[in-house]
């Protein structure tokens, strides 16, 4: 019995694998390894721009617009953005979000908050400076097969980026006020007079006699009784 050489062996072990390639090749041909081109679809960085600042104790916002270029939706992808002066280097300050949902042919703003260091990464002339560039990477896990996957990666200087701002909307108030209610007026009639045919109460004076209530010498029954008088006195005596 013979013993096989070094050579021998490595030459069964190379003709076992390339007949368990070939094989394998033949079974599976046509059943899944070639991906339609209308399947393949693509995530592409459309916008990125800067939000207002709403907790002055959180970093910087930023608002990337992604689309899918696709027949199908695209959920639950990740999404990164890296702050730094210059190039992005491993230590530099970063936040990753998830994606939740882009439907087919559509977009989607998502939303990031870098960390607050981000606002004091250099010194220049004794001035605190900030992050001078962002980089936004896209389904940075690399969990999609798409057919560009060099526009996933963009990087941005920030002075380049527009800013989004908040327009205030002025509300118009008209407050309608009421008439006031008509302010009721009382009459107040004088006292009337006293009543030609009521008497006067007991007790009270009334008004003197007028000067033409005297009886006219000129009366005749007062002559007649005049010259009566003279004679009935003379019978008395």
């Amino acid at each position: 019995m013979y013993r096989t050489t070094f050579s021998v062996k490595a030459l069964n072990t190379a003709i076992l694998f390339i007949a368990f390639v070939t094989i394998g090749i033949v079974a599976c041909q046509g059943q899944g390894f070639l991906v339609p081109d209308d399947e393949i679809g693509d995530l592409e960085i459309v916008e990125v721009k800067q939000l207002p600042v709403i907790d002055p104790s959180c970093g910087p916002r930023f608002g990337i617009v992604i689309a899918n270029q696709s027949n199908r939706c695209v959920e639950n992808f990740h999404v990164t953005a890296i702050g730094s002066l210059g190039h992005a280097m491993p230590h530099s300050p970063r936040v990753t979000v998830i994606a939740k949902h882009i439907p087919a042919n559509g977009a989607l703003q998502v939303e990031v908050a870098l960390p607050i260091e981000t606002l004091a990464m250099g010194n220049r002339g004794g001035l605190i400076i900030g992050l001078q560039h962002l980089t936004v990477h896209i389904d940075s896990w690399d969990e999609f097969f798409e057919c560009d996957e060099f526009n996933n990666r963009k990087c941005f200087p920030l002075d380049s980026l527009p800013i989004e701002t908040i327009e205030a909307v002025a509300v118009e108030t008209t407050m309608e006020i009421a008439p006031a209610a008509a302010t009721l007026e009382t009459t107040v009639q004088p006292n009337a007079g006293i009543p030609a045919n009521v008497a006067p109460q007991a007790g009270k004076i009334g008004p003197p006699a007028p000067a033409n209530a005297a009886v006219n010498p000129q009366d005749p029954l007062r002559s007649a009784i005049e010259q009566i008088t003279p004679n009935a006195n003379i019978l008395s005596q």
